[in-house]
């Protein structure tokens, strides 16, 4: 065993072991070591010059302007969001956290204590539907007339686009009002039978007024009390039959995440299976977007669904796209082609948030 062997083993077991610090702890271990100051500042030196040599490079591809990147998690294992995987691939990009309305937070906050808010909406249940999901969701949902109707309730800088809304909204949430506490009206005692069903006829109406399916809205991920995520989500149907789900990212602002600020590189699962192999292909849009389309190269005739999703950042808000065939119970034998030029057209049609 050398001196160099045992500096790199050190090294190794410091930088890449089963428990990492948080800090990195090698540069402070290197001081130790024989003539350690001396080769700490060559290696300063060196990363300078490998940092003033390779920061136009980065620049030029774009990795260092808070876009999505696509993370190989085999070449890329125990990432910190994540350190029990080492498998699958993720995508990483700069959230940043925005302030509801009071309004709806308040409106939130009632549904979330199981109470009926100042317009007189009642708590909802939503669920959806498709492939292209929310993570997971609890009370508070909402469902819009259209994104236009979603984007003003909630102040968010969503993007627009003509192409969709052009298509047939199809539903992209279904509320349903948690009447687990039916109320029992005043003087219940001395109500006939009629006064008593007119009472419950007239709350049942009420009670799903605004239930039913939207073609916009937005579930809500809680943090015990605290709303941490929304995800508002659009569904539609262009004029060739192609069903785009559309689903954004949202961090919502909280005492311990100030509306504004930016958290670099979250990253989020793409798919955490071991058995695909995933390529990406950049997609740079007319407006300027970048977008990740991966592309499943794990055997030659490869399903249609696992190409057929996009994924992209704007204003630290990040949105999935995901392309269903028109029939979709046929088999189509084009390995997603069809579908992905579907998502460019879509993707190429998107403006930035009025």
């Amino acid at each position: 065993m050398t001196p160099d062997r045992d500096e790199t083993l050190l090294r190794r077991a410091l930088q890449e072991g089963l428990h990492p610090a948080e800090t990195d702890l090698w540069p402070v271990v290197a001081q130790a070591l024989p003539a350690g100051e001396k080769r700490q500042k060559r290696r300063t030196r060196a990363l300078r010059l490998a940092v003033c040599i390779g920061a136009p490079l980065l620049l030029a591809a774009g990795a260092l302007l808070g876009r999505v990147q696509f993370t190989n998690l085999r070449t890329t294992p125990r990432p910190s969001f994540a350190p029990e995987n080492n498998t699958g691939y993720a995508i990483q990009y700069d959230q940043t956290a925005y302030e509801l309305p009071d309004k709806l937070m308040d409106s939130l906050m009632a549904h979330y204590n199981d109470e009926w808010d100042a317009d007189g909406v009642p708590p909802m249940h939503t669920s959806c539907g498709g492939r292209n999901l929310p993570p997971k969701y609890g009370p508070g949902g909402r469902g819009y007339d259209s994104w236009a109707d979603l984007t003003e309730a909630t102040g968010l800088p969503l993007l627009r686009n003509d192409l969709l809304d052009s298509g047939t909204p199809d539903n992209a949430v279904h509320l349903i009002p948690d009447s687990d506490k039916i109320p029992r009206p005043d003087n219940w005692e001395n109500l006939t039978i009629d006064e008593c069903n007119a009472f419950y006829d007239a709350y049942f109406e009420e009670l799903w007024r605004l239930a039913g399916d939207f073609p916009a809205g937005f579930t809500v991920e809680w943090a015990e009390s605290t709303p941490q995520y929304l995800y508002p989500r659009r569904v539609d149907v262009l004029s060739n039959g192609f069903q785009v789900e559309t689903q954004a990212h949202v961090l919502l602002a909280s005492a311990s995440q100030a509306a504004g600020t930016t958290a670099p590189n979250h990253s989020v699962y793409f798919d955490k299976k071991a058995a695909l192999i995933w390529e990406v292909e950049e997609y740079t849009t007319p407006s300027g977007i970048t977008a990740l389309l991966p592309l499943c190269t794990s055997n030659g005739k490869t399903s249609p669904w696992l190409n057929s999703y996009a994924f992209f950042e704007q204003n630290g808000i990040f949105y999935s796209l995901a392309v269903n065939y028109p029939n979709s119970f046929v088999d189509v034998d084009d390995a997603g082609a069809a579908a992905r030029d579907v998502l460019k057209e879509v993707l190429d049609s998107f403006e930035p948030a009025a």
